[in-house]
């Protein structure tokens, strides 16, 4: 099951007896948990809700936890966390419970790895009661923010999702963060486009540091510098050195996409990117040579080590750097 049928399932006010939450996606996975225990009627949760840990209870303790009826009015609902810490050999009593459930009390049980190889969780699966929350990665990540504003109440169109993950990245818990602002900002209108994106969310530090890479790819110093100033507003010295650094790896690895005539979608496989985001670091190593960009690294690591080493001020060495980087080409005129 995915995460959309749990939400089918909360929306008919109907729980399953079990319940596996599990993988990567924690943000959605905390939510889904939440209106999960938000289903114990308000004042009973003191004897309705039950919250366990497999590292402190054993399985015996949690059935018989999950056996309990609820007192006074349905559901019950019993959460165990770090399902995970459990040997194989001691999961017989859960496939057993699997079998004869208590229907009045929802067991919720919470990995983060689960190995379907085994029977228990095979027996869940089958039964359509593990819901996996993947990470959004690549082509994913348009999609995921389109239901994540969807849960909110409001339409996101794809256009306005790929501006949002092009000014901020794709960090899923920094870009639900700003689903948020975006949709009080918008919070009379029903769809939510391009627009309203840009007019709403923050520039963050991927944005900039694209903005630097096409600099650099013009060989412009004067748009580089400013990128640099962007970028360094948002950080100190050494961690956007880091994110520069981090761009010319990936930058390495497009040029050498690039020189194998790989498609777009070959380079987002591989990137585990969205494929447009993908495009723009193509796009970039297309105006690099390889040799510029292992000159562009082997510049990157004189800046950090003279930032932790010498004495020299940390905007000096940055600006020396981006210079530098912005001139990677001696015949190239800047800016042409």
């Amino acid at each position: 099951m995915d995460p959309a049928g749990l939400d089918r399932d909360l929306g008919q006010g109907s729980l399953k007896a079990v319940y596996l939450l599990h993988g990567q996606d924690t943000l959605w996975l905390e939510r889904s948990l939440k209106r999960i225990e938000a289903m114990v009627p308000e004042g009973m949760a003191d004897f309705n809700l039950q919250r366990m840990s497999a590292q402190d209870a054993s399985p015996g303790e949690v059935l018989s936890q999950a056996r309990t009826m609820p007192f006074m009015s349905r559901p019950r609902v019993v959460v165990v966390r770090g399902m995970d810490h459990y040997k194989t050999e001691v999961l017989a009593p859960f496939l057993e419970y699997l079998d004869d459930p208590n229907t009045e009390t929802c067991l919720v049980l919470v990995a983060e790895k689960p190995d379907f190889r085994l029977k228990f969780y095979k027996t869940l699966r089958d039964r359509a009661m593990d819901v996996a929350f993947e990470a959004p990665k690549g082509k994913r990540m348009v999609p995921w923010l389109v239901e994540a504003m969807a849960r909110r109440g409001q339409k996101l169109t794809s256009d306005g999702a790929r501006a949002l993950i092009d000014r901020l990245g794709a960090d899923p818990a920094e870009l639900d963060q700003e689903l948020e602002k975006i949709s009080l900002y918008a919070l009379n209108q029903e769809t939510i486009g391009e627009e309203e994106v840009r007019a709403a969310a923050r520039f963050g530090p991927t944005a900039s540091v694209f903005e630097l890479g096409d600099a650099i790819g013009e060989q412009n110093p004067g748009r580089a510098l400013t990128a640099l100033d962007d970028l360094l507003r948002t950080g100190h010295h050494l961690p956007v050195l880091a994110m520069i650094t981090r761009h010319f790896r990936m930058l390495l690895k497009a040029r050498l996409l690039v020189e194998r005539r790989e498609s777009v979608a070959e380079a987002a496989r591989v990137f585990k990117l969205p494929p447009f985001v993908v495009g723009k670091y193509l796009e970039q190593a297309r105006g690099l040579s390889l040799k510029d960009i292992k000159k562009g690294l082997a510049r990157l690591q004189e800046a950090n080590l003279t930032l932790v080493t010498s004495s020299i001020p940390d905007r000096q060495v940055m600006d020396r750097l981006v210079l530098n980087l912005a001139l990677l080409r001696p015949g190239r005129r800047p800016g042409t």
